[in-house]
């Protein structure tokens, strides 16, 4: 039963992605079909972020009140719920508060899922979850792209989602005695293992007082900082600064998915010899060599590769951080810690990247390599710094 309902997490993983880059592939025909600024879809995508960061820190509480079954099937409702008004929004306004259920049904789930496989399941799971999500987020585009053919065809490219979100919600709506013989069956083996399991809801700002959470919540929002950062903005320096085309420079840009996705692939299988720790040190290592080569610039076609490195090293680290949580700082604190990490990952998408933009404008977008550069130095300070302040796990929380 529990191999059965891990294939039903890996079909609601891919459902995360799918709605994830609606709005970026389709923002060409929104914008105009619509009548509006095209420089609106930043306001559109900081609403779905703030109600997705809002919902991430709700779920321990959410967990605890609907248990992790309920929370999915409320999350991908929402999600359906929203694709669907999106897909009738006559104005921006509309579009706006569609954006509303979107971003709340993607908070709650991933915090969710995320805890319950890092508890139950290998590590290799949650490699092969994370990419999973990024086959979602990848065929969206082509999805929505087939009913481009005028300017009102993103409508029916978003109703389709809805529909396909709608099937996913049907199967895991059915797959409920999955999870109540699934949560038998992981009692059984908790017990064989002499391991009771409390949970214990913690609240926000007791959360805090748990030994070490302050620098793993900082080396995760440094860590997403990097991949965010990489992924937005190599191409424009490609383009602004090497005065490579802008067809080129996206196409290279590629390369950095393509990197995360065959890392998490890898390292998915090294992950059944390697633990949690040395997988995130192994990740970084790759990162580093990444770094080094973006910054180095001695030869403008080591530019893309630099940037698969960097996406080949970024592939454990995300994984390897989540699954390791309820190692950390252990089965009882992990939903409490597991919400504010998730929402620390979606702080660092609506701030660093942005706030890098300003930065390039106004100076030069070839700090891109040092910036990454800088915050690697932070991230990896700090998951040594937990390491250390984890050991004993009798002394987690401070009085």
């Amino acid at each position: 039963m529990s191999i059965l309902l891990l294939l039903v997490i890996y079909l609601i993983f891919i459902s995360l992605g799918l709605p994830d880059s609606l709005i970026g592939s389709s923002w060409p025909a929104i914008y105009q079909s619509l009548n509006v600024s095209s420089s609106l879809q930043g306001f559109l995508t900081l609403i779905i972020s703030l109600c997705t960061i809002i919902s991430s820190f709700a779920s321990s509480k959410l967990v605890s009140t609907f248990k992790q079954k309920g929370v999915v099937i409320i999350s991908i409702c929402l999600t359906v719920i929203g694709l669907i008004c999106i897909s009738y929004s006559s104005k921006f306004v509309y579009l706006c508060l569609s954006a509303i259920p979107l971003g709340f049904g993607a908070g709650a789930i991933d915090s969710t899922l995320n805890n319950y496989v890092a508890i139950n399941y290998k590590a290799i799971h949650l490699n092969f979850l994370h990419a999973f999500w990024g086959i979602g987020a990848g065929i969206s585009p082509f999805i929505v792209g087939i009913f481009l053919t005028n300017l009102n065809g993103w409508r029916n490219g978003a109703l389709c989602l809805a529909i396909i979100q709608s099937f996913i919600l049907l199967i895991s709506i059915c797959s409920i005695k999955l999870w109540d013989k699934a949560e038998i069956i992981f009692s059984k083996r908790e017990k064989d293992e002499d391991e009771e399991i409390n949970a214990v809801n913690f609240g926000f700002i007791k959360t805090f007082r748990i030994k070490g959470v302050i620098f793993a919540l900082i080396a995760f929002f440094c860590y997403m900082a990097v991949e965010q950062t990489a992924a937005m903005w190599f191409s424009t320096m490609l383009v602004n600064n090497f005065e490579v085309s802008v067809k080129i420079a996206n196409n290279w840009n590629g390369l950095f998915y393509l990197g995360i996705l065959s890392g998490r692939i890898i390292s998915g299988f090294i992950s059944l010899k390697v633990d949690d720790k040395n997988m995130i040190r192994l990740g970084e290592s790759i990162l580093l060599i990444g770094i080094i080569l973006m910054t180095l610039r001695f030869n403008l076609y080591i530019m893309p590769a630099s940037l698969f490195i960097i996406g080949f090293g970024c592939g454990p680290i995300y994984p390897s951080i989540i699954h390791s949580t309820p190692t950390r700082f252990t089965k009882t604190y992990s939903q409490s810690v597991m919400s504010i990490q998730v929402s620390c990952a979606y702080i660092a998408n609506i701030t660093i990247s942005p706030l890098f933009g300003v930065i390039g404008k106004y100076t030069t977008y070839l700090l891109l390599p040092y910036l990454l550069l800088l915050f690697f130095i932070i991230m990896s300070a700090c998951n040594e710094v937990v390491n250390i302040k984890v050991k004993d796990k009798t002394k987690l929380v401070n009085n």
